[in-house]
């Protein structure tokens, strides 16, 4: 099959037009993946064999002059909804000329999603350093499922390049031309094969764009950023961990071990253990959403949140996770009704002990101030 069937859109050439009149003209350049499990690398038997690195390889061989540096911010089981609220902090402070985004196997085919999304490809091409913003859709392999629909809705609202894994890879396995047991061992999380696939449709997309720059296609400035589709309520979403908050506790302590790696997102947060310890935030915002630990080690603690004391906002939060392929830093919205320009207090308390493990709060991320 023609590779070309992936390009969902090559996206207004202004975008890596720029990245690239920068990497030959300066010499240098800043890339930044962004994403879930894939983007970290999850199953490559090494990180060289990563479509990460491996699609990054291509600027390396266009601009060998240049000094081109990459930054892999992919955290496993995470959404564009965390995704929008870490992109300050895990994106932009690295001051990136392009981002990759790759989050349709972790978003859902939801109208939240496709909020949620839009939030943070508007969070990106805000950006000053930001030139170009490169979309990716994966897909689960055994149904072809993913966020696309909705994704590339927003995509192509903005004219980003997009590329389809699914587009490319889908059909070849309905039709029985490739046995996806080559492509992915658990229907999703790809093989070295795998990822090398995703690298190529990934270089198809840059070649396209990149030969229309050497052929004298005109681009001007990054484009203006369009009108919103979506409301965008996430657009400025704050992280609040114990690294730039002070919360009551009660019974709960501040985490301060280190994580061994960046993609380890169970750190800088709180843990309690005890029944009716807690932990108390003030933050202002709409929509209050808690992250928290559920754990493969149990039994482990429950525990519940309630805003500004009320029972009616009273949400249980169980550590007890059922699956076996390891702890899962879980995103609950507590609120998105919650009265805008005022201070509200969000309150976990555990109400049943767990002796396997502490009960863990991650953050807490207040959004639509």
């Amino acid at each position: 099959m023609d590779n070309s069937i992936s390009i969902v859109n090559k996206g207004d050439l202004s975008y890596l037009g720029n990245a690239f009149k920068k990497a030959e003209t300066e010499g240098k350049l800043n890339i930044v993946y962004l994403g879930g499990s894939i983007t970290q690398g999850c199953n490559a038997s090494t990180e060289d064999k990563r479509y990460v690195d491996q699609s990054f390889a291509w600027w390396k061989e266009k601009f060998p002059a240049a000094d081109i540096a990459m930054f892999n911010a992919g955290i496993g089981a995470t959404t564009s909804q965390f995704g929008a609220a870490r992109a300050p902090e895990h994106v932009l402070s690295r001051k990136p000329d392009v981002v990759f985004v790759e989050f349709s196997v972790n978003d859902d085919d939801t109208e939240l999603f496709k909020e949620t999304y839009e939030s943070l490809i508007r969070r990106l091409l805000s950006a000053e350093s930001v030139k170009a913003v490169v979309m990716i859709n994966n897909l689960f392999y055994d149904d072809g499922r993913n966020a696309q629909r909705v994704h590339n809705e927003i995509g192509l609202h903005y004219d980003l390049p997009i590329v389809s894994i699914k587009n490319y890879a889908w059909p070849l396995v309905e039709s029985g031309d490739i046995d996806p047991e080559v492509y992915t061992d658990d229907n999703l999380h790809p093989t070295d094969i795998g990822h090398t696939m995703i690298a190529d449709l990934i270089k198809g997309l840059l070649e396209l764009n990149y030969e229309a720059y050497k052929n004298g296609e005109e681009f001007g400035s990054k484009p203006a950023l369009a009108d919103k589709i979506t409301k965008c309520r996430f657009e400025d979403a704050v992280i609040y961990r114990n690294t730039n908050c002070t919360p009551v506790l009660d019974g709960f302590t501040a985490d301060t071990h280190k994580a061994e790696q960046f993609c380890d997102p169970f750190k800088d947060g709180w843990t309690g253990s005890a029944k009716g310890a807690s932990v108390t935030f003030e933050a202002e915002g709409s929509i209050l959403m808690l992250q928290w630990r559920r754990t493969v080690r149990q039994p482990a603690p429950v525990a519940y949140a309630i805003i500004d004391g009320s029972e009616d906002s009273k949400v249980r939060l169980d550590a007890n996770f059922e699956e076996t392929w390891g702890d899962l830093c879980c995103l609950t919205t507590l609120t998105e009704n919650a009265a805008k320009g005022v201070s509200h207090k969000v309150k976990v308390v555990i109400e049943e002990e767990g002796t396997a493990n502490d009960f863990m709060v991650i953050s807490l991320i207040a959004a639509d101030k």
